[in-house]
Order: C-alpha cells, then sequence, then structure tokens
C-alpha cells in the first residue's frame, strides 16, 4: 500500500530550532524538502536558506574526524554478539571541545593498540600461510635430509619446480647424471595444484658443479620463508617445524586480546558511532532549512496518519510556539510527493520484488500485496512437487533462523518458505512425490497427472494468465478512474472486452460453454477494437498484445512439465541401473540438479510474467523514494 502524505509546514523562533530539529530526528517519519515550489516565489530578502554556522562546521569537521577513528577500529575489532555491549556510551548531550579532544585521545591509543594487534596477527597469519604450502613436502622430506646429514659423503640441494614446466625433469636427471656420473638421487613431493619441490641427493664433492647446473638450467632452489633464507636446508626445516607448533598458539593469543577489546569496546563503539552519524545529519539537515530575521522554516511530508502526533510533540516541546500547518499540493508537484510503501508483516518480503523496479507514482498502485498472491502461486504450478517442495520448505526455514539478523536474507527467506508451502500444495494435486516416486507409493493425481494431461494443462495455464492479465487490466481502469483519465478509461474499458471476448470465443470453440459464446464473443471483440482506436487513437491497438500475453502463460505448463520429466528420468535411470545404492546415488544426484534448476527458473518465470505482461497494464513506475529524517539504529536515549 502507498501511503498517503501530507505537505507540511513548520514555523518557529530560531532560538527553538535545535529542538525542533532533535524532536524531528527522534521523530523519524518527516521527509524534509530542501527546495520547495513555495520558497522560489518569496522574495529571498524575506526569506533565504538556512547558513550553517562557522561553530557548528567546526563541530561537524571535528565529529567526521572522531567518527573516521570510530570506523576504523569496528572495522577492526572482531563483532560480539549484541545482547553482550555495554548499555551506556556516556555520549554528552551537547558537543564540547573537551569531549571531543578526550574521545579522540581514547580512541586514539585504542586504534594504536588494534592496529598493533591487527598487524602483528597477519605477520603470524601470512608466515603459517607460507609454512603450510610446505606441510606436504616436510613430511616427505625431513626423514630424508636426516639420513643424508648422517652421512659424511652426501650432500642435497632443494628445488622447485611448476607442475606446468614439469616436461624439464626428463633433462634435468640426464644432467644430473652427466655431473654426478650417475651417483644421485632425486625424491619429488608435490606441494600444492602448481608447485612441485625435489630434493637432489649427490655426492659431496659435487656441490659446486649441481648449483651451476641449476643456474645454467635455471631451475630455482627451494624458497622458504625469508626468516631463514640462508638457513641450510636441514636446519631451515626443522625451524618451520617449531614455527609451525608455536604460530596457531600466537594467533589465538592475539585473537583473545582482540576479543577482550571488542567484549569492552565494541557496543560503546557502534553506539558512539550512530550518534556521531546522527549529529552530523542534524547539521547538515539545517541546510535544507530556511529562515527569516527571527523565524525558521521548515518544509517537508509526513505520512498523514502521523500529523497530529508531531503536532502534539511540537506544541508540547515549544509550548505552543512553533506551528505546524498543512500545504496544499498543486497539480505540477504530484510528481514529487515521495513514495511510502507500507505493507502488514506478512506481506512486506514481497516489497522486495516491487523494489526492483523504479518506485510506483504517488497515487498509483503498490503491486506488492499482488506479487505475494501470485508469485507463490506461480511457483508452485511450475515445481509441483511435494518433495521439491519439502526441502526448498526445510532450507528456507533453516536460512531464515541462521540469518535472522540480515533483513535481506531473511525476507527472501520469508517469500521462498510461502513458495514452498505453494509447492507442496500444488504437488498434492498433481499427485507428484519427486516425480513418480509418490505414485509408487500410492499417491494419486487429485487434479491432473501433468506427464499425461496435456489439454488440461494447457487449459490451466491460460486460464490462470487470463486472470492475471484481467486483473492488470481491471486495476488499469481503476487508476484511469482515480485521476479522471477519460481516454485511458475507454481504453481500458476496450481492452477488457477486448480479452472477454476472445475467452468467449475460446470457450465456445473448445466447448466449454454453448456454440451460442462464440457469437456473443465474436460481437464483443467486433465492438470493442473499433472503440478502443477511435477513443484512444492507433497507440491504443497495442492493448492487442495482451492477447499474446495471455499465451505467455503457457510457459507455466512447459516449464513445469520439462521439471517433472526430469524427475520421472532419475527415478528411472536410478532404477535402472541395477545396484541399490548407486542407483540411489545416480537419482539424488539428478533430483539435485532438478532441484537447483527448479527454483531458478521458476523464481525468474514468475518475475518475468509479473514485470512484462502484468505491470504493464496499470503499473506506473518513477516514484520519488520516501526518505525520513530519523536517527541511526543503535543510539540509545540519554
Amino acid at each position: 500500500m502507498i501511503v498517503k502524505m501530507t505537505k507540511i509546514r513548520i514555523m518557529g523562533p530560531k532560538g527553538l530550532l535545535p529542538t525542533v530539529t532533535d524532536l524531528l530526528h527522534g521523530f523519524g517519519r518527516v521527509h524534509i524538502e530542501s527546495r520547495p515550489p513555495e520558497v522560489q516565489k518569496i522574495d529571498e530578502i524575506l526569506l533565504r536558506r538556512f547558513s550553517i554556522e562557522a561553530p557548528a562546521l567546526h563541530d561537524k569537521e571535528a565529529l567526521e574526524t572522531l567518527l573516521e577513528q570510530v570506523k576504523k577500529v569496528l572495522l577492526l575489532l572482531p563483532a560480539p554478539a549484541e545482547e553482550s555491549w555495554p548499555a551506556r556510551v556516556g555520549t554528552p548531550s551537547g558537543v564540547t571541545d573537551r569531549y571531543l579532544k578526550e574521545a579522540s585521545a581514547k580512541i586514539g591509543s585504542l586504534a594504536a593498540r588494534v592496529d598493533q594487534l591487527v598487524g602483528k596477527k597477519k605477520v603470524y597469519t601470512d608466515e603459517r600461510s607460507i609454512l603450510e604450502r610446505y606441510e606436504k613436502i616436510l613430511q616427505v622430506l625431513s626423514p630424508l635430509i636426516s639420513q643424508v646429514r648422517e652421512s659424511r659423503d652426501l650432500d642435497y640441494l632443494g628445488i622447485a619446480i611448476r607442475i606446468k614446466e614439469k616436461d624439464v625433469i626428463p633433462l634435468l636427471e640426464q644432467a644430473m647424471a652427466r655431473v654426478t656420473k650417475n651417483q644421485y638421487e632425486i625424491f619429488y613431493a608435490q606441494v600444492d595444484a602448481e608447485v612441485l619441490a625435489a630434493l637432489l641427493v649427490f655426492p659431496k664433492g659435487s656441490y659446486a658443479q649441481v648449483k651451476s647446473l641449476l643456474w645454467e638450467e635455471n631451475i630455482g632452489e627451494l624458497r622458504l620463508p625469508s626468516s631463514i633464507t640462508n638457513k641450510p636446508l636441514g636446519e631451515a626445516f626443522k625451524i618451520i617445524l617449531q614455527k609451525r607448533r608455536d604460530l596457531p598458539r600466537r594467533i589465538q593469543a592475539v585473537d583473545r586480546e582482540l576479543t577482550a577489546l571488542s567484549g569492552r569496546w565494541y557496543g560503546s563503539l557502534a553506539e558512539l558511532r550512530a550518534w556521531l552519524e546522527n549529529k552530523i545529519s542534524e547539521i547538515l539537515i539545517s541546510a535544507s532549512f530556511y529562515e527569516t530575521k527571527m523565524t525558521f522554516v521548515i518544509y517537508g511530508w509526513v505520512p498523514s496518519r502521523g500529523l497530529e502526533g508531531l503536532r502534539r510533540q511540537l506544541a508540547e516541546q515549544s509550548g505552543g510556539r512553533v506551528v505546524i500547518d498543512s500545504v496544499p499540493v498543486d497539480e505540477r508537484e504530484q510528481e514529487r510527493i515521495p513514495v511510502f510503501l507500507s505493507n502488514p508483516p506478512f506481506l512486506r518480503p514481497f516489497e522486495r520484488f516491487t523494489r526492483i523496479l523504479p518506485l510506483p507514482k504517488y497515487g498509483t498502485i503498490d503491486p506488492t500485496p499482488y506479487i505475494a498472491i501470485f508469485f507463490p502461486l506461480f511457483f508452485g504450478m511450475i515445481i509441483g512437487d511435494i518433495g521439491y517442495g519439502a526441502l526448498v520448505l526445510i532450507a528456507a526455514v533453516i536460512v531464515r533462523k541462521r540469518f535472522r539478523g540480515n533483513e535481506f536474507i531473511r525476507d527472501f527467506a520469508s517469500i521462498f518458505t510461502v513458495a514452498s508451502v505453494s509447492s507442496i500444495l500444488w504437488g498434492v494435486l498433481y499427485g507428484e512425490l519427486f516425480g513418480d516416486l509418490g505414485e509408487r507409493l500410492g499417491l494419486h493425481p487429485i487434479l491432473m497427472n501433468r506427464m499425461e494431461g496435456f489439454l488440461q494443462n494447457l487449459y490451466l495455464a491460460l486460464a490462470v494468465g487470463a486472470v492475471h492479465i484481467l486483473l492488470g487490466v481491471g486495476l488499469g481502469i481503476f487508476t484511469a478512474v482515480k485521476h479522471g483519465d477519460r481516454r485511458e478509461i475507454w481504453v481500458k474499458c476496450s481492452s477488457l472486452g477486448l480479452i472477454v471476448g476472445f475467452l468467449l470465443m475460446a470457450a465456445g470453440i473448445i466447448g466449454f460453454l454453448p456454440k451460442s459464446a462464440i457469437t456473443a464473443g465474436l460481437l464483443l471483440v467486433m465492438v470493442s477494437v473499433p472503440l478502443m482506436i477511435i477513443r484512444g487513437g492507433a497507440s491504443a491497438a497495442m492493448e492487442i498484445h495482451n492477447l499474446v500475453n495471455i499465451l505467455s502463460y503457457l510457459r507455466l505448463m512447459g516449464i513445469g512439465v520439462a521439471s517433472v520429466a526430469l524427475a520421472f528420468a532419475a527415478n528411472k535411470l536410478g532404477g535402472l541401473v541395477g545396484n541399490v545404492v548407486l542407483g540411489i546415488l545416480i537419482g539424488s544426484i539428478l533430483h539435485a540438479l532438478n532441484l537447483v534448476f527448479g527454483i531458478i527458473s521458476p523464481t525468474i518465470q514468475s518475475l518475468r510474467l509479473h514485470y512484462v505482461e502484468f505491470f504493464e497494464n496499470f503499473f506506473q513506475g518513477g516514484g520519488r523514494e520516501y526518505k525520513p529524517f530519523k536517527k541511526l539504529p543503535h543510539e540509545r536515549s540519554a
């Protein structure tokens, strides 16, 4: 529903402006108008834009500096559970230089400590990441190195070779045989998907020649972390093993200190951030106010149902010295009225789909309730399987619970909860449980068998499409009547007659209605088309496109049949294998693929039928978004 808005003008003594600004901020429902048309008609000498004074600008700069420090610390600290936040922040009721200096010093000291800890953790983590690459080679080569070191006659070198360059290995072995006179061994170990490490073992007298050979062949020695790069390979490996044991403990110690700092400071800093952002927004919003020599004037919009509450609060806070008036809205300003969508909680998640497009214009129709009805209907018609619907329902409930703090994810989980219930209900009507598995268990179709009832399926899809399009045309007629647009009324009524006429003819031809319905429908079409063109002009003939739009709803049948056919195929192939375990595995994989496509495709197609076929009959986009001047969350009142 698009909430009815009232344009307001608030006036009072300039000395009360801070009080009124704070009240409006806390009220949180006034959309401040920065360039109202009325002001352009008034001499600037009498009414001018409010100018932010130097002290306020100074406060703003100091607050912004402190805000950046707070944001930086919050970004680095791990976020604890909100319920564990401290109860108070201690933010002042007014901005003072002393408070800003003290807060900046405290937060600066905290930021330095957090920076130090985060930097230390990064060093440890990076080093652990490097060492982890060598974990496999350490396990394989360390025993060999120990044996080599015990021999007085043998020496060794480690090298690293890219997997994609492993063709060099035969050449290396030939060269080693030549240099060492066949007295060598090479042990290989794959470090990761890109690097192969090798340990070259050879007589001590050949060390210089092997080094020279590697240099000539452009083969790099095994690169170890910089802290031990100058150590002998055997000693380096011992150091690596020791560090691999120590680094996790060091990282855990840093994490514990960061968690302790977070537990002590995070909640206070989060509230301080909100307080700072709210104070800055109060200073900035004053640039949208107007003033005379003695008074201030604020223009804005408020939901009509909240006007009296705002008027009462202003009167109480100002002792009756601040007045609020309703301002008439002229026709030219209709498109500038901010659009505020407000729906019951069970419909609100579906606003996500409405907001994919530009907002509807003020005074038109909010399509959210209709999406909430028809999106689950279409989704369920396409999937139409008890098993798939149950899996989607379980996943949606888990996601909604897991991400209950994320409004975006929670809303979509709610949408698919409703859509999955629709899928289960349609599955009962179709008699489908993972394809024909339900039939094997004694489940029978109530409405029809989608694999066999082709004509029934086709008629159902066209009937649903006709209802949806007729509803859209009806909403278009309602909007035209509301705005007094006579041309549009004639065009939409003619379009309605055209669709009904064709439906009567079709019903008569296929035998749903008596043959007389064909004549009645033909007469209705013959009257509607000329009337549409005469009253609406040649462009109105585009309404005939609604007949093609109804045919678009056949996708509900086509995609649904494809989905059930794949489910049937999954069961069939699983049964043909001859091995129960393998058959279940194959069937499960095919069902999983079908489910993935069965979620994506119905979602896209259901939305397409709304945005393209349904909306074109009544939806008018381009509404101006309602942006109330309100405080950010996580700032508790003083």
